[in-house]
């Protein structure tokens, strides 16, 4: 401004024309300088005023928004910097978003079964009204409900608005391309109105069908519906047949929900009138309180607190052990609002260790993923500070370098999370193809909750990864040679830094490492156990005479007519009958009275025990040995006197000794004159699982106690594989119309009993080798960079005649160093998750030493696999180029 002053002046005249345009130049001088002086003394009390025009609408909302395009115009400024220099370098950015949709991936599909079996809303109307009503178990754990027991339950009207009830249970649905296993659950007619639920086409169950003889109705799920049938409106009024019976489909269900069993989808709803469907035994236990089969939800009344209903069922408990005393003394009614139980209280503690692991491990592999990256984008930060230096020299503040980082962060993570989302899908794809120790459907939605957490694991990862680096980048000072000396290695805070994350990762992947280790150590024990059966050479296929309607003599007869028919098979040494297989999680159980004895209950010698019915060629066939007494035989027909066998558990738990059962009397609970007499004492066999500790077991003889849904059990002098076709063969022969329920080696079902700790141990196994591969590309980054800057320091060393060997050993060392620091934080961080998980393994305990060397062994290993190659390259540089690179 005083130039232009001085250049006006001087084109002034002499005279007195001069002088008043000297005068005038000055006037206009001052006049600009008081109005430029007076504007910026004015200026904050006018945006104050513009501000507040604004709020009471005097001026148009244009004038305020300068700033905010001001900004969104940077915004949008970084975000296509960013990405073109992403697309400059493909490599780099494949391998990025390649390394966090793993980690987004695996948590995306974790983060989905646990959705599913715990956490998924199950579309109930008013959920705090709702309530779940257990009787206790004998061993006084919340457990099942009888019928009779959900029919009092029903009878509190002051108390609840209404009561359901609901079995699950197994069936063959018979189809046009063949027999398929359906998932069923009896219902009573007030599920949908207690649940306020609605069908989606048709109706659901009315009170005249809770009574048997109304005939047979289903209700079909809407998963169902859609994904096997076609959502075919006409399937309302058609017919299917299940376990040889047609039953008349009524309606089909609503649209989010698949049942009482959460993620496992319930194909039909069968009406209590559809129980002879299920056999015989179905139908009887409609009116034995012995038999605990329902489990029941009720809708508490207007104004009525979970507690008061809690009061009321306690009144009700009472009332029964007066009345039943055999069977429900000390027998407690338990109430859970439905935000304490998702499923039930002992399906719910099995789920919640597992899920638990799930999260725990997914989570370790997005952290893992993240540190990953963050020391790659540290990495390119630095190799960047030249670029950063001349921003801050042109006037770049630290939050515009930090939001050009972290632009390029998010571009990455929302690419990553896409494609996460994708490997997300195409793993729940997989999982039922896993070994699962579980029977039907699981529903693995993705709905947009899903999708929700993706996004704030896009965001949450992106804020990890990108703001650490943006941080440290930033604040690297401005100016050519500062950026030059700091652009080779980003000082010690950056060194620091990515030290940091390497010890994150390789603790990361010690923890995983080491659940690795204890789980595949775990299974190995497992599958050493002995089954207690001889398991070569046996098949077993499973039939069912329910449709029949026999008699139990009847039944008798034409079992051991099928089974003198399969014993003729050329090859087959022995056959027998039995109500369930060795190592078979499912079965029935009796609530026994034991004569002399007396539980830690105090409830008169009554214990739960399982059983077994099995024919007399039974423990020949399976080479179970007899311990003490006798085994089945002739005289145990059905009109002798009752008889049973007990494993070599029972007679210690109950006789103390095997010779002191025999001659010992038992009975069920209910019926006190029904005494049974202990003929002999077998061996042990696994009962329900390999790893279970060893379990009583009551076998009955097959003609005191037919069975409707035999297993028939054949030994051969051949493969077993081949005597499975030929004892469907010949059933068939026998008679075509005899479903096969199921059929295999009873090695093959053996096997199935590792089903649940083959697939943690695959699922924990994958993860672990993922992590290691992930920390060792990070390693191997760091290292490359660390020779990379260090190019110059190495050449002079090699030129003053150091070593190969000694240049090795020198970056090997440091790499191990951090190493080192890397595995004291990840023992620590096992020591802490493992002893959690003592629940999950077998033979081997969560703090085993052998686990934790052997993964720290083969960590470190990988960890000098990794720094190799970069230490070999600096050993092997050339003094001279070295110098000139630098």
């Amino acid at each position: 401004m005083v130039e232009l002053f001085l250049w006006r002046l001087s084109r002034c005249r002499a005279g007195d024309r001069a002088r008043r345009q000297v005068a005038r130049l000055w006037r206009s001088v001052l006049a600009d300088l008081l109005a430029t002086a007076a504007l910026e003394a004015t200026a904050p009390l006018r945006r104050k005023r513009a501000v507040a025009a604004h709020v009471q609408g005097r001026i148009r909302p244009e004038r305020l928004s300068t700033r905010t395009e001001d900004r969104m115009h940077l915004l949008t400024h970084d975000f296509s910097t960013a990405l073109r220099r992403l697309r400059r370098t493909p490599l780099f950015t494949l391998s990025a978003v390649t390394i966090v949709a793993i980690g987004i991936g695996a948590n995306t599909a974790g983060f989905t079964l646990v959705d599913a079996f715990l956490l998924r809303p199950l579309g109930y109307h008013e959920p705090e009204r709702l309530v779940h009503v257990y009787q206790d178990s004998d061993d006084g754990e919340p457990s099942s409900t009888s019928y009779p027991a959900y029919r009092d339950m029903a009878r509190f009207t002051d108390v609840f608005e209404g009561v359901a009830a609901t079995s699950i249970a197994n069936a063959t649905w018979e189809r046009e391309s063949g027999p398929t296993a359906a998932m069923v659950e009896y219902a009573t007619a007030s599920l949908f109105p207690v649940l306020g639920l609605r069908p989606r086409l048709g109706r659901w169950f009315t009170p005249a069908e809770d009574h048997v003889g109304a005939g047979a109705f289903a209700v079909v799920s809407h998963w169902t519906w859609t994904r096997k049938m076609g959502a075919d409106p006409a399937v309302v009024g058609s017919t299917i047949r299940l376990e040889g019976q047609p039953v008349t489909v009524v309606g089909v269900g609503p649209e989010r929900y698949n049942g009482s069993g959460g993620a496992l989808v319930t194909d039909f709803w069968l009406s209590i009138s559809s129980t002879p469907v299920g056999g015989p035994f179905r139908v009887r236990n409609l009116e034995r309180r012995e038999d605990h089969w329902y489990d029941v939800m009720a809708r508490l009344a207007p104004g009525v607190t979970v507690a008061q209903a809690r009061g009321a069922m306690t009144v009700l408990a009472d009332r029964l052990a007066t009345q039943f005393p055999e069977l429900n003394r000390d027998r407690r009614i338990t109430v859970f609002g439905t935000d304490e139980v998702r499923i039930h209280p002992e399906v719910d503690a099995q789920i919640l260790p597992s899920a638990t692991m799930i999260l725990v491990v997914v989570g370790l592999v997005l952290l893992l993923s993240c540190s990953n990256l963050a020391n790659l984008l540290l990495v390119r930060g630095v190799s960047r500070a030249p670029e950063v230096a001349v921003r801050r020299a042109l006037g770049a503040s630290s939050s515009r370098v930090i939001g050009l980082f972290l632009c390029e962060a998010l571009i990455i993570a929302a690419a990553g999370g896409i494609a996460g989302f994708a490997l997300a899908r195409s793993i729940l794809l997989l999982v039922p193809e896993l070994p699962l120790p579980m029977t039907g459907t699981l529903d693995l939605t993705m709905d947009s909750r899903i999708a929700l957490f993706t996004i704030g694991l896009v965001l949450l990862s992106a804020t990890f990864f990108g703001g650490l680096p943006a941080l440290r980048i930033a604040r690297m000072k401005a100016g050519f040679e500062q950026g030059k000396a700091r652009g080779a290695g980003g000082g010690r805070a950056s060194e620091l830094l990515r030290r940091v994350m390497v010890g994150v990762q390789v603790a990361v992947s010690l923890v995983l490492l080491v659940a690795a280790a204890l789980f595949g150590r775990s299974l190995v024990h497992a599958a050493a156990v002995d089954p207690g059966v001889e398991i070569d050479r046996v098949a077993y296929l499973q039939t069912s005479l329910s449709r029949r309607g026999l008699s139990p003599t009847e039944l008798a007869i034409a079992l051991t007519e099928i089974a003198d028919r399969l014993s003729a098979i050329p090859g087959v040494t022995g056959i027998s009958l039995a109500s369930r297989l060795p190592v078979q999680n499912v079965g029935g159980s009796s609530t026994t009275v034991i004569e002399g004895y007396e539980p830690a209950t105090g409830d008169e010698g009554a214990v739960e025990l399982l059983v077994s019915t099995v024919s007399e060629s039974y423990f020949r066939t399976l080479g179970i040995p007899l311990r003490a007494g006798r085994s089945f035989g002739a005289q145990d027909a059905a009109d002798g006197a009752a008889t049973a066998l007990v494993n070599e558990t029972a007679a210690r738990r109950y006789w103390g000794d095997p010779q002191a059962a025999i001659g010992r009397r038992i009975r069920p609970q209910a019926q006190p004159d029904a005494w049974i007499e202990v003929v002999g004492v077998v061996a042990d066999s696994r009962v329900r699982t390999l790893t279970e500790p060893p379990t009583p077991l009551l076998y009955r003889p097959l003609d005191q106690a037919p069975l409707a849904s035999p297993y028939l059990i054949a030994r051969s002098e051949g493969p077993a594989e081949a005597l499975v076709q030929e004892l469907r063969a010949n059933l068939d022969s026998i008679d075509p119309t005899l479903p096969v329920r199921a059929a295999g080696t009873l090695g093959a079902h053996v096997g199935e009993a590792l089903l649940a700790p083959r697939a943690l141990a695959l699922v924990i196994g994958g993860f672990s080798a993922v992590a290691m591969l992930l920390a060792s590309f990070g390693i191997h980054a760091v290292v490359a960079f660390s020779v990379a800057s260090r190019t110059a320091e190495l050449g002079v060393r090699v030129a003053l005649g150091a070593r190969r060997g000694r240049i090795v050993g020198l970056v090997v060392r440091e790499v191990l160093t951090t190493v080192a620091a890397g595995l004291v934080l990840g023992l620590a961080g096992a020591l802490a998750v493992m002893r959690l998980f003592d629940g999950l393994l077998f033979g081997v305990r969560g703090l085993d030493p052998l686990s934790f060397a052997a993964a720290s062994a083969v960590l470190v290993l990988a960890a000098i696999a990794a720094s190799f190659l970069p230490a070999l390259r600096a050993a092997t540089l050339d003094p001279v180029i070295a110098l000139r690179t630098d």
